[in-house]
């Protein structure tokens, strides 16, 4: 929040203006519409191979134009419209494609539509079938039908006319059951046999047992076969049974959520795990799995019990957890160290990691023409994630079976910053690095500027017949985009290059709430603001003004402040929270016109005055509070400096920690020097239920 971090802002609005002046100049006509979800484009431009042009970058020779945006993804005949898509297919032989729409998390909300259009005009969706239970899975099957996956069941149909005929069940109990953290159906089918691969996701993020009962490992997999890929093999696919299929084979077990998976024409399943949700930024890595079909089957992937490559879950590492319920109910039957699985049941490790956080949902080989010369044959990956690495569309290079080719030197990977070009980090996981690969970014800066473009929420692609590929999005974008070859729409964005490198958002919130802590008058100005400003004029706008990193307490409408930039510290004027109530032009008034307002009265002038005195008495040091450091060796992670404190967690070789650099801050006791640390709550190194969480998040460690 220093002023350095402003002139980056600033020149960052400044490019975009810029942007839209661009495209203004490039397109058809000067008709720039600002779509609900968030694109600005021209609805008349063709410079993206015949569609209005995207301002998302992408790489050289390419663009990403709109083909559905969400105002207009709406089926006039019934007003259903996209509410989550997620899966797209091209029809055969057609222009037009298949949509599955999700519907959400409401039951039998999910619809199927068409995209098609008429001779030039825009397309338009037509829907096909309603009141489906969450589908997500969507494939052309080699008997000829379109398989799709609900939520329990897999159906199959053929297409006539524009209507479905020939619905048929082909699988009728997968296993689901109420509250089940990831229920979609997602299937690919062997292109050697055409035998079906059905993911089969965890009902938990690490196994939570239900009830009593004691189990030789967690009862989601073993006992429920969740967390799973099954196999059903063609020829039973040939021969439905009444009800659809019941029974199936397990290949391979430990599997999270496998929603991206390809297989290679020489039997090699690719899987893209997405794995667990720790609370900090750098972990875990999300993984690249490889089952082989014919002579791997049965191995166990590591969930909940590894991540990484061979680092041990929280849950199992340390003794101090040992008495967490599931430890009376289970046991863990992987050894996350294993290097040469040979039978069933032993831990495979992963092929290769992926950034933490990037939530991979479709992949696919590309085979087509139109980028065979940029990423012919290579494995392409959607990244879903809403964090700095997430967002994106990927290409691995692949050997001859079709497996991402790993390298000897060391890796990095991107992360997105706002108002500044991306940085490079080096893989760095618990557990150590065991292989190294690379990847390509097809569309990278897909990061949020308002009034350009939203976040991208990239779910699944298909391969149109021309080569291009037609990428689904959904969240709040809900829109339907295309990647094409284009010698002169192609997007590429100026940044800030000398930017310092980007850290975890969150802890700069937790040294924010340290700050205001730890000041009596930072503290006493804050809860005026609460008070006299927020409670009085602001509930029911923006969120109540609270944001929700953290769950709610006395600090969310700080975590607010900070996170949506309304506060500038040494700078009261360009500060969004006194310039909105004090009416300084170029700021929407506050409080809005349909509530009492204080502008002007005594009510008003006494309220600026508690807000300029807060503001003007922040610290404008904030980002010099933390630092990120690696840790030569193990520690202790304790609530107060001092060896008799409680010991919270344990920090480990190469960990990297938020520290609090500043000398001052540095306590001497017990024949120690103590330095704060920084973690979120339920970070991955704490142990469980073993401290408070302390409401600014630090904690102390020796030096």
């Amino acid at each position: 929040m220093r002023v350095l971090f402003w002139l980056i802002l600033a020149s960052s609005l400044v490019q975009c203006t810029s942007l839209q002046k661009s495209a203004d100049r490039k397109t058809a006509a000067s008709r720039m519409v600002l779509d609900k979800s968030g694109y600005l484009y021209d609805p008349l431009d063709t410079s993206c191979d015949g569609f209005p042009r995207l301002q998302v970058e992408t790489m050289p020779g390419t663009c990403l134009g709109m083909v559905m945006p969400r105002d207009r993804a709406v089926d006039r005949s019934n007003d259903k419209s996209f509410i989550k898509p997620r899966t797209i297919l091209q029809i055969a032989g057609t222009q037009d494609f298949l949509v599955v729409d999700m519907g959400g998390w409401s039951p039998q909300n999910g619809r199927l539509f068409l995209l098609t259009r008429s001779g030039s005009s825009p397309y338009e969706i037509k829907t096909l079938k309603l009141n489906l239970e969450t589908p997500h899975g969507l494939a052309l099957g080699p008997d000829g039908y379109y398989y799709i996956g609900e939520r329990t069941r897999i159906f199959k149909f053929h297409l006539k006319n524009n209507q479905i005929t020939d619905w048929t069940l082909v699988v009728g109990n997968l296993a689901r059951k109420e509250g089940y953290m990831h229920p979609l159906s997602q299937f690919v089918f062997d292109p050697r046999n055409g035998d079906l691969y059905i993911n089969s996701g965890s009902p938990s993020d690490h196994c939570v047992v239900q009830g009593t009962g004691a189990y030789r490992s967690c009862p989601e997999d073993q006992a429920q076969g969740n967390g799973a890929i099954y196999r059903i093999p063609a020829q039973l696919l040939k021969n439905l049974p009444a009800g659809g299929i019941k029974n199936y084979e397990i290949t391979a077990l430990g599997l999270r959520n496998s929603m991206a998976m390809a297989i290679s024409d020489k039997g090699y399943l690719i899987q893209g795990e997405n794995s667990r949700d720790f609370a900090e930024l750098e972990e875990p890595y999300e993984e690249i799995n490889v089952v082989d079909l014919d002579n791997g089957v049965g191995r166990h992937y590591g969930w909940p019990y590894c991540y990484n490559f061979h680092a041990t879950s929280p849950e199992w590492l340390f003794p101090e957890n040992k008495n967490l319920p599931m430890h009376k109910q289970f046991k863990k039957p992987v050894d996350c160290t294993q290097t040469n699985p040979s039978g069933i049941g032993d831990y495979q490790a992963p092929w290769l990691l992926m950034p933490p956080h990037v939530a991979p949902l479709h992949m696919a080989y590309y085979k087509g023409e139109m980028f065979g010369d940029l990423f012919g044959d290579k494995l392409l990956v959607t990244w879903h994630g809403y964090q700095p690495t997430g967002h994106r569309l990927v290409a691995y290079n692949v050997d001859s079976n079709g497996l991402p080719l790993a390298k000897e030197s060391s890796s990095t990977f991107g992360f997105n910053q706002k108002g500044a070009c991306s940085t490079r980090k080096a893989f760095t996981p618990h557990g150590g690095m065991a292989r190294h690969g690379s990847y390509t970014e097809i569309i990278s800066k897909w990061d949020e500027v308002k009034g350009i473009r939203p976040k991208g929420a990239p779910v699944a692609f298909t391969e149109a017949s021309d080569g291009s590929l037609w990428i689904v999005e959904d969240r709040e974008n809900r829109s339907i985009v295309r990647l094409a070859r284009s010698a002169n729409a192609n997007h590429q964005e100026p940044c800030d290059k000398n930017a310092a490198a980007a850290n975890d958002p969150q802890v700069q919130l937790l040294a924010w709430r340290s700050a205001v802590k730890e000041s009596p008058v930072l503290e006493e100005g804050y809860r005026k603001v609460q008070t006299e400003l927020i409670q009085k004029h602001c509930l029911g706008c923006h969120g109540n003004m609270q944001a929700q990193d953290f769950g709610k307490d006395r600090f969310s409408n700080l975590d607010f402040l900070v996170k949506n930039e309304w506060i500038l510290p040494g700078n009261l004027e360009r500060s969004k929270l006194y310039g909105s109530v004090a009416r300084v032009e170029g700021y929407t008034p506050m409080p809005p016109a349909d509530k009492e307002q204080i502008f002007g009265t005594a009510e008003g002038e006494r309220v600026n005055k508690i807000i300029a005195a807060w503001v003007n008495s922040l610290p404008t040091d904030i980002d010099s509070r933390y630092s990120q450091f690696k840790m030569a060796g193990k520690r202790n992670i304790r609530a107060k400096p001092s060896t008799s404190a409680t010991v919270c967690g344990q920090v480990a070789q190469g960990d990297i920690v938020y520290l609090d650099p500043r000398p001052a801050t540095v306590t001497a006791a017990d024949g120690y020097k103590w330095s704060r640390i920084y973690l979120v709550p339920s970070h991955s190194r704490l142990y469980k239920q073993a401290c408070p969480t302390p409401e600014d998040g630090v904690y102390y460690i020796s030096r």
